[in-house]
This record gives structure tokens, sequence and C-alpha cells, in this order.
């Protein structure tokens, strides 16, 4: 057969077999199986329209927010989507926003605030995807992160099993101010320190750390910087103070005030609850030098509340980020230096108050850094990683109580996707996501009383799941990854797959390219979801747009090429993958031996046909080639 730019395969040796290269090797029914609405309109419901047309079993609504085009979106179309997936037997899903549930923003961790915000927007979402299908268990996708840091893998041909795989690099977070550093755990990474001198080869060697000394070595650092930082303001304090202690010592075990009049004994009256201070005999008058002095010692002050404020902030990463133990002596510490600072409080006042003041504060921290030096120093840095997942899992456990609140066993399956960001989420981390969110969600509903635990953990197991994106963990193939690793890391998450979504790409970046376009293993995944998990029950979404955009064709027909699909509800041949190109282009009539033109000025083949079914007639499936009234 010849060949053109219309047609990418070329035609199939025989239409009862489904042997070809066409043939992903795994055969599969067009059975829920389908396509998302483009994430670029809010036109839902015409992409709806458009899905039917091409005869799809399953469709998903895209609500990424990108712009906020989803926003546009009527209540009214949710409904009409609805009815016309119900009265045409598709089945619906719902790809959520592109919000990341942990929080994250471009620059880093946008605090507590930013993932609760998050959460309520995601929300909104999925009551629209119950709208959507109010029986029940549509697939509502949301991607484990969209902008938090992850690990990068490298799989070691020389290795096998889990010890494969390689963290090259990881990410650590400063808790107090949500930036990320990157961890570089390869060579290019080590460290050089003058105690790893080789004598014996007359060479430095090497340092290389580990994702977790990193972390140490960075808490470290950062707390020694505080405590020096402490240590320099209250040395800028005694060198303030030390000579006017020398010229105001008379007045060191007085409480001597200093007016206009000369120096005061002062004292507190109490009246009721309130306290007045108040001047009582005089004590003398200072001399030239000694004005001078008590002048020094009071711009001293400024140095005590710039000390006053660094000691605060230690304190709160010491007690935020401490141990539990370190905990309970901040816990005395905090006491001890309340009773003394309330205790001097009339002192502060007088002549000696800074010294005083300074005195106080100094005990405190030498506390503090005793305390820290003891143990481990507050872990103001955490794996980056780690972090997140804990944050998106405690809105992914949120937005299932929500839903069970508000709608009870037919709320949405929150079905949780491998991201394409970063350098592709193993299986093994998914399941992590999943297994988090579902205990988070069983703990906090058995605490307030809402379920049984039995209860919890049923609804958890059915409404928490993963939806397993074959295109983005093909990307890991750039790492090293092989389709032996790929078929592991699927198998690590199989049995908790509530829906799929199929692309394909050649390993180096998720091209969205219709199945068997690529090198994706198809076969190894598919069979491994087949044994493992419920593949037969779940939705199995095609995302293709790669095709479309470039080549200006539905990715549709060649997904049931790819999968060897029959063409009638017998299992049985016809299969699609050879019907389709027997006669040329399923878009260009009878191929190029007969023009186009032909047809559709005699009127034979398939050229009459509006686009979305194979002809060439503009605008024709918007009417009936009936009576030329509206069909949709």
């Amino acid at each position: 057969m010849v060949e053109s730019y219309e047609s990418f395969y070329s035609g199939g040796y025989s239409t009862f077999s489904p042997e070809d290269n066409v043939y992903t090797g795994f055969p599969m029914s067009a059975s829920r199986m389908g396509f998302p609405g483009s994430a670029q309109t809010a036109n839902q419901l015409g992409e709806t329209v458009n899905a039917i047309k091409q005869g799809v079993k399953a469709f998903e609504v895209s609500l990424l927010d990108m712009q906020d085009v989803s926003q546009a979106i009527p209540k009214q179309h949710f409904k009409e989507m609805r009815a016309l997936m119900k009265l045409t037997g598709v089945k619906p899903s719902v790809h959520g926003p592109i919000l990341d549930p942990a929080g994250f923003v471009k620059d880093g961790w946008g605090r507590e605030q930013m993932r609760q915000e998050n959460e309520e927007r995601i929300f909104s979402f999925l009551e629209k995807a119950h709208m959507i299908n109010p029986e029940g268990n549509i697939p509502f996708v949301l991607h484990a992160s969209n902008g938090a840091p992850g690990n990068m893998y490298r799989a070691d041909k020389k290795k096998k099993g889990e010890e494969r795989y390689v963290k090259e690099m990881g990410f650590m977070i400063n808790q107090e101010t949500g930036r990320t550093l990157p961890i570089d755990n390869t060579m290019e990474g080590a460290q050089y320190y003058p105690s790893e001198y080789d004598r014996k080869n007359n060479k430095l060697l090497p340092t290389k750390m580990t994702p977790e000394e990193s972390i140490r070595s960075a808490n470290s650092s950062e707390w020694r910087n505080d405590m020096t930082e402490l240590a320099t303001l209250r040395k800028q304090v005694d060198e303030t103070i030390s000579n006017p202690k020398l010229l105001l010592a008379e007045y060191k075990n007085k409480n001597a005030f200093v007016t206009n009049e000369g120096v005061f004994d002062l004292r507190a009256k109490r009246e009721g609850d309130k306290i007045y201070l108040d001047k009582g005999e005089k004590l003398g008058d200072l001399e030239d030098d000694q004005v001078e002095a008590y002048n020094q010692m009071n711009r001293a002050n400024q140095f005590l509340k710039n000390t006053r404020l660094k000691f605060d902030n230690a304190f709160h990463k010491a007690y935020k980020y401490g141990t539990e133990e370190q905990k309970k002596e901040l816990d005395r510490l905090a006491k001890d230096y309340s009773e003394e600072v309330e205790k001097n409080q009339l002192r502060f006042k007088t002549v000696w108050g800074p010294e005083v003041h300074n005195q106080i504060l100094g005990n405190a921290i030498m506390r503090l850094d005793e305390i820290t030096s003891n143990g481990d120093v507050p872990k103001v840095y955490d794996d980056a990683v780690s972090f997140a997942r804990d944050k998106a899992t405690d809105t992914f456990s949120n937005l299932a109580e929500k839903s069970y609140e508000k709608f009870g066993e037919s709320s949405p399956v929150i079905a949780i996707e491998n991201p394409p960001f970063g350098d592709g989420m193993r299986g093994s981390e998914l399941k992590e996501y999943v297994d988090i969110s579902r205990k988070k969600f069983v703990e906090r509903m058995v605490e307030s009383n809402k379920m049984s635990r039995n209860e919890a953990e049923k609804f958890a197991k059915e409404k928490i799941g993963a939806t397993w994106d074959v295109g983005h963990i093909n990307v890991l193939k750039k790492q090293g990854f092989t389709d032996e690793d790929i078929e592991r890391e699927t198998k690590a998450i199989a049995k908790d797959v509530k829906h799929l979504h199929m692309t394909d790409n050649f390993g180096f970046g998720d091209s969205h390219l219709a199945p068997g376009m690529g090198n994706v293993p198809f076969k190894k995944i598919l069979e491994t979801l087949e044994k493992e998990g419920r593949l037969d029950e779940i939705n199995k979404i095609v995302e293709a747009p790669g095709v479309f955009q470039h080549f200006k064709k539905s990715g549709h027909p060649f997904t049931l090429s790819a999968f060897g699909s029959w063409n009638y509800g017998a299992k049985m041949a016809p299969f699609w993958n050879p019907a389709m190109d027997t006669v040329g282009s399923y878009f260009g009539g009878y191929g190029t031996t007969n023009p186009e033109v032909h047809h559709s000025m005699y009127g034979a083949g398939f050229s009459g046909l509006p686009p979305e079914v194979g002809g060439v007639v503009p605008g024709a499936g918007g009417q009936s080639r009936f009576g030329g009234t509206p069909m949709a």
C-alpha cells in the first residue's frame, strides 16, 4: 500500500488477525476506553458531544483550572454532561485542578494557609464531579503533587531488585521559610574536608554525604549560626556597659532612678489591681562622667532588644523542632525565665536595669545552648519530599472526610495520580500517598465518632486510591529504568489503582502520543494490572493531545488499533488495527488513489460525512444529513 502523510501506519495483512506492527500485544475491548476533553476550553459539554460522536465508552471532563478556564463552566453544563453520558452509556471521570495539595508554590511552600486554600478550591471541583455522577464512584483525579519537589532516581545496571534504584537528587526544606534546597547525592555533590586527606596515596578524598547527613549538617549549621549570633549580640551589650558599670557601681544594689532633679529611690505603689511607680528619697546627684555612663547604659537597651528578639526566635525553633525531652527542659527554662523577668520589673527601670536584664537573658541563653548541645539540634530543615507527602495526605484525607459528610456512600473516588513533574514518581512512592491518606482518614473518622474503624477502613479503601499514568512512569527511562523496572513499579501500586491514564512517549518527556507510537511497555503494564488489580472494571483514559496538536487527528482510532480492539460486540475478528488502514487513511476517503474531491462531488465513500467520523465536509456534524435540523 502507498503510504502518505495522512496515514500513520501501513495496511494490515489481514482484517481477521490483530497481529501486526501496530499491535501492542495486549488485546483490549473498547469498553470503558476513551479520552479527556481539552483543558484549554470551558466548553466541556462540547467536548463531551465530540467524544460521544467518536464512539468512546469513557470520557474524562478536564477541570485543570489553567487560567481559571474551568470557572467559566456553567453548572447547567455539568447536569447536561451527566444526561448525555448516561443516555449513551459513557462512563465519566473528572480530572481535578492543577493545584498542589501540599500547598507548594513557585518559590517553595506557601505555608499551611496555602494548603488549606487549595483544599477548599479542590473540594469545589469534587462537588462538580459529583454533579456529573451523583450515583457515586466517579473517579476524581488529582496529582499527588503539582510543584512540590520530588526525588530523582537512577537505575544501577549492576544491581538487582530494589537496590537498583539509587536516589541521586533529593530536597530539603526550611520549615520556617518554606524554601527548598537540593541535596546532591552524586559524586559531583561530594564535599572536601582537610581531615579526609589520604596520606598513603597523597591525595584528598571526597566525602559523599547521605541525604540524612546533608539535612543533619544543615540543621547543625543553622543552629550554630543562631547561637553564634546570640553570643555576638551579648558581647556587644557587655562591651557597651562594661565601663558604665564601674562608674555607676554605687547604685548596683539600689533601685536608683534618674530624673532632672537627681537620683531617687524608685518605689512601687499598689492601688487595687494597679501598680504605680513613684520616687522616694533622694540618693544623690550624678557626676559629669556618671551622666555619660548613664546615657551609655541606656544605649545598651537597643542591643538588649535585638538580643531578646533573637533569643525568642531561637527558643521558638528549639521548642517547635526539638525532641520531646528537650521541650520538657525548655518548659522549665521558660518558667524560670519568666519568673526572673517578673521579679525584676522594677529594677529594669533603674540606672542598673540594662545590666540586670543582660544577666537574666545571658543565663537563659546559656541554658538554651546547654539543652540543645546535649541532644539533637532543632530540626528546622527536613526532607522536603516527606514533608510534602505529609501535607498532601492531610489534604486528601480531609477531602475524603468532607465528601463523606456531604455525599455519603455516593462520594467520588479520590484517585491520586503519579505526577509528570520533576523526574517521575515511582509506584512505591505513590502507594505511600494512598496508604497514608487512608490511615489519616480512618483515624480522624474514628476519633470524631463519625464511623467505626471497620466502616472507615472500608470507605477509605473504596474511595481513596490511585490513578496510574503509564506515560509519567515511563519518563524514568531517561534515568536508566527498563521495561522490567516499569513493570515492577506498576506491581507496587496495582492493587490500589482505581483509574488508568494511557499515553505514549519515548522516555524523555511526557509527549502525549497515542499508545503504540512510543516505547511504553503497555503489554507488561496491562498484564500486571490485570493480574494484580481490577483492569476490566476501571476507566482507561488515553491522553493523546500531541497527536491532535501536531497532526490534527483524533487519537482514538489509533488507540483502538494499538489494542487490537474488535469491531463488534463479539470478541472476535475483524479487529481495529488491520481494518483501519486496509483502504487507506481513515481520514482520507479511499486514499490518494481516488481524490477526495471526486467523492465529494459524486457521493462515494465516506467523504460526504463530517470530519469527526472520517469524512471531509466541514460543518456536517452539526446538522442532520436528512432534514438539516440540529442534532446536538
